[in-house]
């Protein structure tokens, strides 16, 4: 009897055999389209049922709980990092270049994130519990969206990463819909029995979420046996995991520390209404977010293996998505009025955030694809260090403008601080390509030599 290799136990699965044999059929720009596609497809469903799981809390809670409940979202997004230690986006990484470790570094990252979010949860809810009054949530309320996000989704997050690292991008669409969408049932069907307790569809998504997920780990480790854990790997990426996660952490905080700073300095009715805003404009990235997941393996498997190939690739993506981006910015800007059909009269003042933000998923997609690429190239250190500038820069800026503008000045850093991180990748993009270029030039040739 032969045995099967995991990558080969892996094509097995009907929906992941059909859609590789028909990517590799393909001629590269059109296999590239169909990932996007893919991806396109599921990013499209999960924005669908965020919007609604968005909706229905705006509709349950009004302005003011559904400010009190944004900053406590932002305090759990400030830490998420943390939970898992970037150990998801290593596996992202090593399973791009190796399929075959795909079970290798699943189980590795899921375990990191299952015992360093549950640290973090309960360290996120005593910091609170000690810098909050009583005007905000409960800390009961707070540790239970602490482990929701920390520990649940993003064990979902990492299993939906390995999927995508390894080629199935089918499964990493099933997987990150389903999830969206069993929020927005759960949530759907607390307010429609009448309940306006957020505790309870705190309770209710803990029991939705966690048997959901057990069944994707069952799928994976179904797919990518055996699922063992190496922590003799797990030390060897640790620099790069905290290159990862000091990244993700300085991206996170210049994001969303503007609603604790507002937070801090305004009412709970601002946060709520700035944070409705910023929420649709965060969404409006989704569809540019799923043709860069559905490239981002073959940006990083070019780069070790084609810097060239990787250039013009990077150049197509970055036409593309800011043409796609630019098409998003006009509806947003035109539609903007409109918001309060969905969001409620209550919330007027999300307009204004709209409208002012209108440009932000043009600079996101600019500077994602930059970031990606100079991953791709072995700068990932880099790339990191230009996000903690940019994250001392917007402190510095957030602290000032927001405590002097509210809301506004809130606006205004998030575009200048976006848009300085573009323009620091931009510049480390040109000078690492053109580097490399010239090392490329003067290398010796051996014949001549000998």
């Amino acid at each position: 009897m032969t045995t099967q290799s995991p990558n080969e136990r892996g094509s097995l699965h009907p929906a992941n055999g059909v859609w590789r044999r028909l990517l590799n059929r393909m001629p590269r720009t059109n296999g590239h389209l169909l990932a996007s596609v893919t991806l396109g497809v599921g990013y499209l469903a999960q924005v669908g049922f965020q919007m609604l799981y968005f909706l229905v809390l705006v509709r349950m809670l009004g302005p003011e709980l559904f400010g009190q409940f944004a900053a406590a979202s932002a305090a759990i997004v400030l830490v998420s990092p943390l939970a898992g230690l970037g150990y998801a986006e290593v596996a992202l990484v090593r399973v791009s270049q190796r399929p075959q470790d795909a079970g290798l570094w699943a189980a590795n990252a899921i375990l990191a994130t299952l015992v360093l979010g549950t640290l973090v949860a309960f360290g996120l809810t005593g910091g609170y519990v000690l810098c909050t009054s009583g005007n905000w949530l409960g800390w009961h309320e707070v540790l239970g969206l602490a482990l929701c996000e920390l520990v649940i989704v993003r064990s979902s997050g990492v299993i939906a990463r390995v999927h995508q690292a390894s080629g199935n991008l089918f499964l990493t669409s099933l997987n990150n819909g389903l999830l969206s969408a069993t929020r927005a049932i759960i949530a759907g069907g607390v307010y429609l029995c009448g309940v306006r307790s957020l505790g309870v569809l705190i309770v209710a998504l803990l029991i939705g979420l966690f048997p959901l997920v057990v069944a994707f780990y069952i799928l994976l480790a179904r797919r990518w046996a055996p699922m063992k854990i190496s922590w003799m790997r797990l030390k060897q990426e640790f620099r790069m995991a905290v290159a990862f996660s000091a990244g993700l952490s300085s991206q996170v905080i210049y994001t969303d520390l503007d609603k604790l700073f507002l937070a801090r300095w305004t009412s709970a009715l601002v946060v709520g209404t700035y944070s409705a805003g910023y929420k649709i404009l965060n969404m409006a990235f989704m569809p540019i977010r799923a043709v860069l997941e559905a490239t981002v393996a073959q940006q990083y498997r070019l780069g070790a293996s084609d810097p060239t190939e990787c250039i013009r690739f990077t150049g197509k993506l970055l036409t593309a998505n800011i043409t796609l981006a630019g098409l998003i910015s006009g509806t947003l800007y035109l539609l903007a009025p409109y918001a309060t059909l969905l969001l409620g009269a209550e919330f007027e003042p999300s307009v204004a955030v709209l409208r002012l933000g209108f440009l932000l998923p043009v600079i996101q997609a600019t500077h994602s694809i930059l970031a990606n690429y100079l991953t791709a190239i072995g700068r990932q250190s880099y790339r990191t260090s230009m996000q903690i500038v940019t994250l001392v820069v917007y402190v510095i800026a957030g602290f000032i403008a927001i405590q002097h503008f509210s809301w506004t000045g809130a606006i205004f850093c998030s575009l200048g601080c976006e848009s300085l991180l573009a323009i620091l990748l931009a510049a480390g993009c040109v000078y690492f390509t053109e580097r490399e270029a010239i090392s490329r030039l003067y290398v010796p040739n051996p014949e001549v030599v000998r």
